[in-house]
C-alpha cells in the first residue's frame, strides 16, 4: 500500500491522494478486511501452482469487451521479402508453415531449450509455459466472459493449417497420421492449389472473419447462431484445432492512412511506395472490410500474413502469450529460412486441400454486414503512425550509462508532459516468467521523481497541470519552475532513471504493486458480500488503472517491430524497439480524441530524444 501511494502521488491532486491515505488506514485498520484478504491470498497460495494467474487473465482479457483487432491483438511487420512469381509465394509460404511443424516438433518432443533470466539473479530458469499455448490454440467469445480453447499435448491426429485466400478457408495439412509430416515441396503445391483456386470460385465466399472482429458479447451470439448449423460446427472446430492460420493478402493501396510529419526522418521499409505504417495498419487489422479484415479468424492465438508485395508478418491473440515469445519462435523460424526461394515443381499431395463450408442464414448473413460496417468504423477512427528516430541508439544510451528501458520510458514520461503539462498513469510490462505460468506485472513510469525532472527539462515552457480538482486553488495545480543548469538537470535524470530501474526490478522479482492489489481487489469481494471494497472503488483507483500510456519494449534481433492500439479512447499506445543506432516506435491512438494525435506526440518524442542527446552528449564523448 505504501507503493501504491507512491505510484499515484505523481498524477493525484493532494485531496484526493489524502482521501486515498485514510481509505487504505480503513481498509488495513483493525476492522478492516485488508489483513483477511491478504490470509486468503496466501492460503491461495499454497493451493494453486500461480494465485494470480486467472485473476490476471480474466481481468487483463477475458472479461474485456472490446474487439480483437486494434485493442488486442498486436501486428508485427517482418522484413519484406521479394516475390517475382506466384510459386515465389507459395515456395516462402510453405517454408514458413514447415518451420512451424519444426518447432512443433520440438515442443513435443520436450527438448525446447529453457530461457534463463539475463540479468537480476542472472541464469534463473524462466517459464516456459508460453511457448507451448499458441500451436493449435484459439480464444473462443462468451456472453459475459470469453474462454480459451487449448490444443492437448500430446494427442495423436492430423495436423493442420488454416490458409485463408480472397476470404476462402482451406485446410491444409502438414502432418498425417499414415504418411508422417509432408514436404515442403508439397506443402508449397497445396499453396499453389489454394492460390488458382480462390480466385476461380464462382460465388463470392461469405465474409464470416468479420464477425470475429467485432465486440466480444456480439461476435459470441453471432458464433452460437452459426453453430446451429452442423457444417458451421465441424468448420468452426477446424478453424479452432489448427496449428495456426496463413493468410495470403492483396497488398493494401500505398495511400491507405499513410502520412509523415515535417521533420521526422525517413521511415525505414518502403516495399512499391508503402511505408512502415501502411504495413502495420496489414498486420494489425487488414484494410477493413474492402480489403483483408475478414481474410483473417482474430480469435486464432497466431496468423502468419503474407502479401502478394513481398510484404509479410503476424497478427497474434494476446491472452495465451507475450510478445517475448511469439518474436522468439517467428525470428528462429525467420533465421533459417533457406536462402534460395526456387520456383517449386508441383508435385501432387495426398490429401488436396479442402475448402471450408459455410451455411449462411438470411440472419447470419446480415449479421456479416452489420460487422462490416463496425469493423470499418473502427479502423477509421486508427490513428497509427511508425517513427523511427536516427539520432542514436542503444549505443549512446549505454555511453550515457543508463538503462535503455528506463531511459526510453523516462523519454515518453518527458514527451507526454511536453505535450499536455501533466503527468497520466502509465503502463509498461514487466515479465514475471521467473514464477510458474508468470505474465507480466506493471512497471509504472509516472512516478514524482521522473515528474521533477520533466518539470526542470520544461522549464520556462510555462506549463500547467489540468489535473480535475474541483474547489481546490488554481495556484495549487500549476508547476513552479525554477531554472536549472545542466549539471542539475543530469543529477535529476540520475535520481529519475535510478528510481525507474528500481520499480523495474521490484516487478521482475516478484514485488510489484499491481498484482497483489488486483488479487486484494478480488479477494475482498469474500468478505464484503460479493463487492469489491470501497479503496478499490475510489475514483483515484479507477484512475490509477485507465492507463493514457500504454507501452511495451518489443526488442527484435531483426529489423522487425511490433505495434497495437490505445488501451483507453483518451490515450497513446506505443511500443519500442531499441537498436544499436536508431529506435523504432509504433505509436497509435484514435482520430474520436480530439486532444490527441500521433504525429504530435512524435514530434514531442523527437524533441524529447534530441534535448537528452544535447544533455548527455559530454557523458559520452568522455566514454570515447
Amino acid at each position: 500500500m505504501a507503493n501504491y501511494i507512491l505510484a499515484i502521488e505523481a498524477f493525484t491532486t493532494p485531496a484526493k491522494l489524502e482521501c486515498t491515505k485514510l481509505l487504505i488506514k480503513k481498509f488495513m485498520g483493525p476492522d478492516g478486511i485488508g489483513q483477511k484478504c491478504h490470509q486468503y491470498l496466501m492460503d491461495k497460495r499454497e493451493a494453486e501452482d500461480n494465485w494470480a494467474y486467472n485473476y490476471w487473465l480474466n481481468d487483463m482479457y477475458m472479461d474485456v469487451r472490446l474487439p480483437l483487432p486494434i485493442n488486442s491483438n498486436p501486428g508485427m511487420p517482418m522484413p519484406p521479402v521479394r516475390f517475382t512469381t506466384v510459386h515465389d509465394v507459395a515456395r516462402f509460404a510453405a517454408l514458413l508453415l514447415s518451420g512451424i511443424m519444426k518447432h512443433k516438433e520440438l515442443l513435443d518432443s520436450g527438448n525446447l531449450p529453457i530461457d534463463r533470466a539475463g540479468s537480476r539473479e542472472k541464469n534463473q530458469p524462466l517459464c516456459m509455459a508460453q511457448y507451448y499455448r499458441p500451436l493449435g490454440s484459439c480464444r473462443r467469445p462468451g456472453l459475459e466472459r470469453d474462454t480459451q480453447y487449448l490444443a492437448e499435448r500430446g494427442e495423436k491426429s492430423d495436423e493442420h493449417v488454416i490458409v485463408v485466400c480472397r476470404n476462402q478457408m482451406y485446410c491444409v495439412n502438414l502432418k498425417t497420421s499414415s504418411r508422417g509430416r509432408i514436404s515442403e515441396t508439397e506443402i508449397a503445391s497445396n499453396i499453389l492449389y489454394v492460390l488458382s483456386d480462390a480466385p476461380c470460385l464462382p460465388t463470392k465466399p461469405p465474409m464470416v472473419g468479420l464477425l470475429t472482429a467485432e465486440e466480444r458479447t456480439r461476435w459470441a451470439t453471432n458464433r452460437n447462431l452459426l453453430l446451429e448449423n452442423e457444417v458451421n460446427q465441424n468448420s468452426i472446430l477446424l478453424i479452432e484445432k489448427a496449428l495456426c492460420m496463413l493468410c495470403i493478402d492483396e497488398p493494401l493501396p500505398n495511400t491507405f492512412n499513410a502520412y509523415t510529419f515535417t521533420g521526422a526522418t525517413p521511415t525505414g521499409y518502403m516495399v512499391g511506395n508503402r511505408d512502415d505504417t501502411n504495413m502495420l495498419h496489414e498486420m494489425i487489422h487488414g484494410g477493413g472490410s474492402n480489403y483483408n479484415s475478414a481474410n483473417r479468424w482474430f480469435d486464432k492465438v497466431l496468423q502468419i500474413i503474407i502479401c502478394t508485395d513481398g510484404t509479410w508478418g503476424i497478427n497474434y491473440e494476446h491472452s495465451f502469450s507475450e510478445g517475448d515469445a511469439i518474436v522468439n519462435v517467428i525470428e528462429k523460424i525467420y533465421k533459417n529460412l533457406e536462402e534460395k526461394q526456387s520456383a517449386c515443381n508441383s508435385v501432387p499431395s495426398d490429401p488436396t486441400p479442402e475448402r471450408i463450408p459455410w451455411v449462411i442464414t438470411p440472419q447470419v448473413d446480415e449479421r456479416i454486414k452489420q460487422a462490416a460496417v463496425a469493423v470499418d468504423k473502427a479502423i477509421g477512427d486508427f490513428d497509427l503512425y511508425v517513427y523511427r528516430y536516427k539520432g542514436y541508439g542503444k549505443n549512446f544510451i549505454k555511453q550515457c550509462k543508463c538503462s535503455p528501458d528506463a531511459f526510453l520510458q523516462l523519454m515518453l514520461q518527458l514527451s507526454y508532459f511536453k505535450l499536455y503539462g501533466h503527468f497520466v498513469a502509465t503502463y509498461e510490462s514487466a515479465s514475471t516468467r521467473r514464477f510458474l505460468l508468470g505474465r507480466v506485472d506493471c512497471i509504472r513510469a509516472s512516478h514524482k521523481e521522473a515528474l521533477e525532472w520533466a518539470t526542470a527539462m520544461c522549464q520556462g515552457e510555462g506549463a500547467n497541470v489540468p489535473l480535475e480538482s474541483e474547489g481546490e486553488d488554481d495556484d495549487a495545480r500549476k508547476v513552479k519552475f525554477s531554472i536549472y543548469n545542466k549539471d542539475k538537470l543530469k543529477e535529476l535524470f540520475r535520481i529519475a532513471c535510478n528510481r525507474q530501474t528500481e520499480i523495474m526490478v521490484q516487478n521482475i522479482l516478484g514485488h510489484g504493486i499491481d498484482i497483489p492489489l488486483l488479487g486484494l481487489r478480488e479477494a475482498s469481494k469474500e468478505f464484503n458480500n460479493g463487492q469489491v471494497h470501497e479503496l478499490f472503488n475510489h475514483e483515484t483507483f479507477q484512475t490509477a488503472n485507465i492507463f493514457l500510456l500504454s507501452t511495451s519494449q518489443v526488442a527484435t534481433k531483426s529489423d522487425a517491430f511490433m505495434g497495437y492500439g490505445a488501451v483507453t479512447p483518451r490515450g497513446y499506445g506505443c511500443s519500442y524497439n531499441p537498436h544499436a543506432d536508431d529506435i523504432t516506435f509504433c505509436i497509435s491512438a484514435f482520430y474520436s480524441c480530439e486532444d490527441t494525435s500521433t504525429t504530435r506526440f512524435a514530434k514531442s518524442l523527437k524533441e524529447s530524444l534530441d534535448m537528452m542527446k544535447d544533455l548527455m552528449k559530454d557523458e559520452t564523448d568522455q566514454t570515447k
